[in-house]
């Protein structure tokens, strides 16, 4: 029987069964490639898609993006700034090339990025007494640096203390969480005071409950009594909020709608 009778073989099946093979050597090539991430690239990776997706329409924002460009807000409100999130290394770079000037090393801070945004942690040995939030003479200096990095990047800065669990003995700081907070608002006002514009900054107290280390040694302690400066991924506000509705006296009578007051 001839092909045009109908006998013939119908090998189209070999093409879906091409495209089946090829789109599995895809998946498990990008398998194998999510097995050995590296995790500052992810992260950077994960922060520009966020950058170029994640456009803030209820707030106003100005609809640009590395992606698309141009548009305008749908709702109208507050204007924000776009600006690149902070670099890890620019940051490193502008950080030790200030403490050279000053004559200072960087022995008790880390800089480095987690899923907040870039941390400038500093170790509380350095700025702190034992149960106490007055700053040590010594860290001012190094403090006098993080603000003048702080200056130079638009982001908000949050700071947070943070502590062992070993509980506080002292009659000011009932708590680690009245310590931890303490310290916090200690940093922030030194950043205050340094010029660091305070509709960018927030203070937070962690106490024992954000360990990076475990408290089941001296060492692990000593690593979780810490205070880290948080620049956020979020952008800053620039512009005044919108205006608020006005509020009622509460000394003026409501009227009705037939124009009795009521009682």
């Amino acid at each position: 029987m001839s092909a045009e009778e109908g006998g013939g073989h119908d090998e189209r099946w070999v093409i879906s069964y091409a495209d089946l093979v090829t789109l599995l050597l895809g998946f498990f090539i990008i398998l194998f490639a999510s097995a050995q991430i590296d995790q500052e690239k992810f992260h950077e990776l994960s922060f520009a898609f966020k950058e170029a997706f994640n456009v803030d329409v209820r707030a106003g924002a100005d609809g640009s993006s590395p992606v698309l460009t141009g548009g305008l807000g749908v709702v109208p409100g507050g204007n924000f700034s776009s600006f690149a999130q902070p670099d890890v290394k620019s940051i490193r770079t502008t950080f030790d090339e200030q403490l050279l000037e000053s004559g200072l090393t960087s022995s008790s801070v880390d800089i480095l990025r987690d899923g907040q945004g870039v941390v400038i942690r500093v170790s509380d040995r350095l700025l702190f007494a034992s149960a106490s939030a007055e700053l040590n003479p010594e860290a001012i200096p190094l403090l006098e640096v993080v603000a003048g990095v702080l200056r130079g990047i638009e982001s908000d800065v949050r700071v947070e203390g943070h502590t062992d669990n070993v509980p506080v003995a002292s009659e000011r700081y009932p708590t680690n969480w009245e310590l931890s907070s303490a310290r916090a608002t200690t940093v922030l006002r030194f950043l205050l005071d340094e010029g660091v514009e305070p509709r960018r900054l927030v203070a937070a107290g962690y106490a024992e409950f954000h360990p990076i280390a475990s408290n089941t040694t001296p060492e692990g302690r000593a690593i979780n009594r810490r205070a880290d400066i948080v620049l956020t991924a979020l952008p800053a506000r620039t512009a005044t909020p919108s205006p608020a509705q006005p509020s009622i006296d509460p000394k003026v009578t409501p009227v009705t709608s037939k124009g009795a007051t009521t009682p």
